[in-house]
């Protein structure tokens, strides 16, 4: 939901993932074939979002449906012996040697960049020099919050009921420990961190969540559950202002300096292997 402070480094060359080792499960098995959710992973490439888990029951079996189709269409053709054929040797070998020039590109820049990273070391005056250098880019209206989303608007009412039990002063507290047992936001789950967004602007989270966020005040929940595309929230304020403190966005300022200098250095090297190589356009 919240808008990242910068880019990935090299995005598009790294689009495309090492085969993984964690056992898919299985969605059907067609004469003794095997279909797992890895066979979309074409679909995951072009889509990164794509979650086929999250997909309508209908929309799954669509998918599944044209997979198994697939598997019969393909073992027909090799039945056939079409594989065997030059028209498909030739498309074969071009597809090799393209998904193995992307697999080596990935594993070059995932070696240079964890090689970097842990060379680079940012420090809070690295972070504390940028802030003060930058002072309009945080005098900004902001809210520090914590949220809890779930799937339905049943769930989210009842943690806000049990929150309306809780005394005024454990609300916090009480709020961290629903959020880190029944949140479904991914980061927060795996960070266990009581739905702590951290700073955001009006512009960083979806209209209804910053609505319902900036009408709130410090120190409260919301009463209602606020419904998104992502589910249904419960909000808590734990500060608005008008500008970021240093201390707020410390942490993040250092990661996106962080990134910056892997972005910077990632350059240089694809820089100078072009320097180095002989290239000739024809555009």
């Amino acid at each position: 939901m919240k808008k990242q402070l910068v880019s990935v480094v090299l995005a598009g060359i790294l689009s495309v993932g090492f085969v993984s080792f964690v056992e898919a499960k299985v969605l059907a098995v067609v004469d003794g074939v095997e279909i797992t959710e890895d066979v979309f992973d074409e679909i995951r490439t072009q889509n990164p979002g794509f979650d086929f888990s999250k997909l309508p029951s209908a929309q799954q079996k669509e998918l599944v449906d044209q997979a198994i189709n697939n598997v019969l269409i393909a073992k027909e053709a090799q039945k056939n012996k079409l594989d065997s054929t030059k028209e498909f040797q030739d498309a074969y070998s071009k597809i090799t040697k393209s998904i193995k020039e992307r697999l080596l590109i990935q594993a070059w820049a995932q070696t240079e960049i964890r090689t970097i990273a842990q060379k680079t070391n940012i420090t809070e005056q690295d972070a504390r020099a940028y802030f003060d250098s930058h002072k309009a880019e945080f005098d900004k209206e902001n809210i520090h919050a914590r949220h809890i989303v779930v799937k339905t608007e049943a769930e989210a009412q009842k943690i806000i009921d049990e929150l309306n039990k809780t005394p005024k002063g454990n609300v916090e507290k009480k709020f961290i420990e629903l959020a880190n047992k029944q949140t479904i936001d991914p980061a927060n789950k795996q960070a266990q961190n009581g739905g702590d967004l951290g700073a955001f602007e009006r512009g960083n989270m979806v209209k209804p969540f910053s609505d319902a966020a900036f009408s709130m005040n410090n120190g409260t929940y919301s009463k209602t559950p606020v419904k998104t595309d992502f589910g249904y929230h419960i909000i808590y304020v734990i500060k608005k202002a008008n500008a970021y403190d240093f201390d707020q966005i410390k942490q993040p300022l250092m990661n996106m300096l962080g990134e910056q200098k892997v972005q910077q250095e990632m350059k240089q090297k694809v820089d100078d292997l072009r320097k180095k190589a002989n290239i000739k356009l024809s555009i």
